[in-house]
């Protein structure tokens, strides 16, 4: 039988491997709810982190939905103090929807964790899923028509939005994660929400106690399942990168443009795996269409020889000039409107980088400066031969589109396509523009 020394071995080395993997340096961050997975998955981490000589954060979010949440949140931060982990509470304030709550949660834990991670510079979280979580997730998206890419369900090494998402326990079953921390005298958390039968997680737990008691199954062989599907979707991702390398243009002008006859060069998953990622990757981030929305825009394409245009996930998917387009769309929401402040990096609308080289010497604008869309009015203010023709021909809806520098309602610089040009003083070599989605495409 291993020694305690050898167990902890085992749980460490896949960590310290997907550490590596990830391919960055600098701190670390755990999310740490109180429950006996994250706060063992905190333990190891600090284990490993001290040994490779990095900083270790945990964080705890408080949803608020239970009115002893504050006080186990304290209670986390004690337990990480005497442990030397650097410890964070981050409050959801609402709005707590009246249904869908248990997602809404999700969501926005997702969401504060990633902004604390922003401001602490943190590009690395450890989340402290493991088998039971891989499995009853699987168990969950069969029961919805989840494909080959859903039922793969979580990667050991994912991105949010820039943030590297690591779990390393996705192999191993919940009750080791407890024997760590029994050996080491660590109490937990345990959430009365887990055995509410009103939430489908409790279901789906049941629904596992079930099948793994079926004739020749058990947790084993499910997990045995779950890694085959991950495999075949390693396979897929890897065709599906080289469809995207060898067909999809990038424009610098935010959109993607591709063969009009793209579907015929591959399997239909592979094609509705190609479309996913464009429209991912000009939308900026996210999660992508949903896969029913896809499926029926490929059949559109193949069998309505008169089908131009449709709008999907926040884009608009067009033909023109012979190829398809993906580009960004408005929707009901509208494009953000973001203050722009010298010399800092900022993503606007998740899909272009705005850097503002201000210099003491620059003429200092009427009113504080905006990044926003050029749209109708901002094109009637810039003057036709400071236009590329390249841009003159592009669609209405991208050249609308596409960001602009504002002072109140005077547009200030339209860097994109005007760098060098000297018409109404728009650039002078002020303004940078890139576009650089959140969400690689490759």
């Amino acid at each position: 039988m291993p020694s305690s020394s050898d167990q902890q071995a085992d749980l460490e080395v896949p960590l310290e491997t997907l550490l590596g993997m990830s391919g960055q340096e600098g701190p670390v961050a755990v999310a740490v709810s109180g429950g006996s997975d994250s706060v063992a998955a905190a333990l190891l981490t600090k284990s490993v982190a001290d040994r490779l000589k990095i900083p270790v954060v945990a964080l705890t979010v408080d949803h608020g939905l239970r009115a002893e949440s504050a006080g186990e949140a304290k209670t986390v931060g004690g337990w990480m103090a005497g442990h030397g982990i650097d410890h964070h509470v981050l409050k959801w304030k609402g709005p707590y929807p009246k249904s869908g709550i248990q997602m809404a949660a999700r969501e926005a834990r997702y969401s504060l964790l990633q902004e604390k991670c922003e401001a602490l510079g943190i590009t690395r979280l450890i989340l402290g899923h493991q088998q039971e979580d891989q499995l009853e997730t699987m168990l969950m998206r069969l029961s919805k028509g989840s494909g080959v890419q859903g039922l793969s369900v979580m990667k050991p090494l994912s991105e949010r939005n820039g943030l590297s998402l690591l779990r390393p326990f996705l192999d191993v079953k919940r009750a080791r994660l407890r024997e760590y921390l029994e050996f080491h005298s660590q109490p937990w958390l345990d959430d009365p929400s887990n055995e509410n039968p009103a939430f489908t997680r409790t279901r789906l737990g049941d629904i596992l106690k079930s099948v793994t008691d079926l004739p020749g199954s058990s947790q084993a062989t499910l997990a045995l399942s779950a890694s085959r599907l991950r495999r075949a979707e390693q396979a897929l991702e890897v065709m599906t990168g080289q469809a995207l390398s060898g067909l999809a243009v990038i424009s610098p002008f935010g959109f993607v443009s591709f063969r009009h006859d793209f579907y015929q060069q591959m399997p239909d998953e592979i094609a509705i795996r190609f479309l996913h990622r464009l429209f991912i990757f000009v939308r900026g981030s996210g999660a992508g269409p949903a896969l029913t929305a896809l499926e029926k825009l490929l059949d559109r394409i193949r069998r309505d020889r008169t089908f131009k245009t449709a709008t999907l996930y926040g884009c608009q998917f067009r033909f023109f000039k012979g190829d398809w387009l993906i580009c960004r769309e408005p929707g009901r929401k509208g494009l953000p409107v973001m203050e722009l402040t010298p010399l800092t990096d900022k993503h606007w609308d998740d899909r272009f980088i705005i850097l503002d080289h201000h210099q003491e010497t620059t003429a200092a604008p009427k009113s504080a400066l905006t990044v926003q869309r050029i749209g109708s009015d901002g094109w009637r203010l810039i003057k036709e031969s400071a236009i590329p023709s390249g841009v003159r021909e592009l669609p209405a809806i991208v050249r609308k589109n596409l960001p602009a520098v504002w002072s109140g309602d005077e547009l200030f610089s339209a860097p994109l396509f005007s760098y060098d040009s000297k018409a109404m003083g728009i650039a002078q070599g002020r303004f940078e523009m890139v576009f650089n989605p959140k969400c690689n495409l490759l």
